[in-house]
């Protein structure tokens, strides 16, 4: 199967650019939970009363829960077709007391199809410190810090992430940390926060590990992760990096995370290339 690319991404940011526009837009040949997310993002902010769309993609669009997300009425009264283990509908992340619960959900579905116990711990691990971003770092006034959601492709051997808030965006929230003003001034922010202590809360323990957590195990497993904020974004594929300037950008931060199965990934390892934070121990990270 193959894997999303930041084109990919791109190209349908510009359709919902159109669909906020003209009220319609084309559908993706093939659907990923990063479209869901964006979709679901897009349209929460507009306030729809009702949706219409494609039978190819309603059916999937139902099971992950779209119509829910967004508190209107199923298009599909009666469920079409089960997720079968393969899908983490669409998720509101309203609540910081879910994390742990949020984390371990979504782990169990990648349990389903990857066997390899430390590739799981390391997912799960991952999880918890990205939904502990969104909470810390999305800085909204409404109470819904962002959703998720996520599938697996058994077949292709690939699993998906994604993750979207609304928030003020990479760049903003880094600002507010003035130790980082001359740097962010040359730096694409996206990249620059995937780098180990960057945060704009410093001194708060674990702060700064979230997406250099991300960024590590996805370089590991060669896969996809795609960190995209406002007209900026930051791509590690296959161990390759690139930094982005976008036409149709995103009023937030969406990240994208896309792993083979087959590959292992290591948290521990993780851990061990980052310096000791100030005020902990090795003992802190016993795995």
């Amino acid at each position: 199967m193959r894997c999303s690319t930041p084109q990919d991404v791109q190209e349908w940011l510009d359709q919902l650019e159109v669909l906020r526009t003209q009220g319609r837009c084309e559908a993706p040949r093939f659907m990923k939970p990063f479209h869901l997310a964006t979709l679901a993002h897009s349209l929460r902010a507009a306030n729809p009363g009702q949706l219409q769309l494609p039978q190819k993609i309603a059916p999937y669009a139902d099971t992950m829960q779209l119509w829910e997300a967004l508190g209107i009425p199923s298009a599909f009264p009666e469920k079409s077709r089960s997720p079968a283990g393969r899908y983490h509908p669409i998720e509101l992340l309203r609540d910081e007391s879910t994390i742990e619960t949020t984390a371990e959900s979504l782990t169990k579905l990648f349990e389903t199809v990857c066997p390899n116990a430390r590739t799981n711990d390391a997912i799960c691990t991952m999880l918890r410190e990205l939904l502990g971003n969104c909470y810390a770092h999305s800085d909204v006034k409404d109470g819904m810090f962002g959703l998720i959601c996520a599938q697996v492709w058994n077949g292709g051997r690939r699993a998906q992430i994604a993750l979207s808030d609304s928030g003020i965006g990479i760049r903003t929230s880094l600002t507010q940390n003035s130790l980082l003003s001359a740097k962010l001034e040359s730096v694409n922010s996206c990249e620059f926060a995937t780098e180990y202590g960057v945060t704009s809360k410093p001194g708060k323990g674990h702060s700064g590990y979230g997406l250099a957590v991300a960024r590590k195990l996805l370089e590991q497993n060669k896969g996809f992760l795609l960190v995209l904020s406002g007209d900026e974004a930051f791509s590690s594929q296959a161990g390759i990096a690139k930094r982005l300037k976008l036409k149709s950008g995103w009023r937030g931060t969406l990240l994208v995370i896309e792993w083979d199965l087959d590959a292992p990934m290591d948290i521990k390892a993780v851990y061990e290339s980052f310096p000791l934070p100030e005020g902990m121990n090795e003992d802190d990270f016993n795995f």
